[in-house]
């Protein structure tokens, strides 16, 4: 169970955090020993939080909160598709993504030195073809046959041109897709640098 102790230490951590673009690379290394996990936002910044503070969605998602406080455009604009609900975490090994979820059954245990991503979430009609059509800057990345089974088991891959991480994956839905109302510039935008695209397939209910 959280404690007052636990949340009180990984707010610090994270609100030192607040006034640096991000931590360096001594400074994560140093929050494994200290017991830490690494935290990848979506504009791709790396920030160490106390792994006490990682024991279910509710608990990070705090944590999340304290850590987009601050007043820069980044923080900004993660916390504007987290008020949307517009968002998502996973566990990313280049293999497999193992998104984290808020369903108390089925959050794994996570250790010290555990990568977690966090990921901007766009919805779109489905698309049939095999290729990896990046949502940002519009790139077809092909993927061969082999791949393609991966997509539907849920992998990430680096688009080849603006190098970004995402993901492509179907969901089905008997509800029309979400409208969102997030107002962004191109620049703003460009900061974005993991995503997660839920292609949108509505299932017409016959009674």
């Amino acid at each position: 169970m959280e404690s007052h102790y636990d949340t009180h230490q990984g707010s610090a951590i994270l609100r030192r955090q607040q006034d640096s673009v991000g931590p360096t690379a001594t400074q994560l290394t140093a929050a494994v020993t200290l017991g830490c996990v690494k935290l990848v936002d979506a504009t791709g910044y790396e920030h160490a939080i106390s792994v006490t503070c990682c024991t279910s969605f509710q608990q990070l998602n705090k944590m999340l909160q304290v850590l987009f406080e601050c007043k820069s455009i980044e923080a900004r604009i993660q916390r504007q598709y987290m008020e949307q609900g517009q968002y998502d975490l996973c566990i990313d090994d280049d293999k497999q993504v193992t998104r984290l979820t808020s369903h108390v059954h089925e959050w794994p245990r996570i250790e010290a030195g555990t990568t977690i991503v966090m990921r901007i979430v766009f919805e779109q009609d489905i698309d049939t073809q095999v290729e990896y059509q990046c949502y940002m800057c519009g790139t077809v990345n092909r993927i061969d046959a082999k791949h393609s089974l991966q997509r539907q088991a849920g992998f990430s891959i680096n688009c080849r041109i603006c190098k970004r991480r995402f993901q492509i994956s179907r969901e089905y839905s008997s509800k029309p897709k979400t409208q969102f109302s997030i107002d962004y510039t191109e620049a703003e935008t460009h900061l974005i640098r993991n995503f997660h695209v839920q292609q949108m397939e509505v299932c017409v209910l016959v009674f």
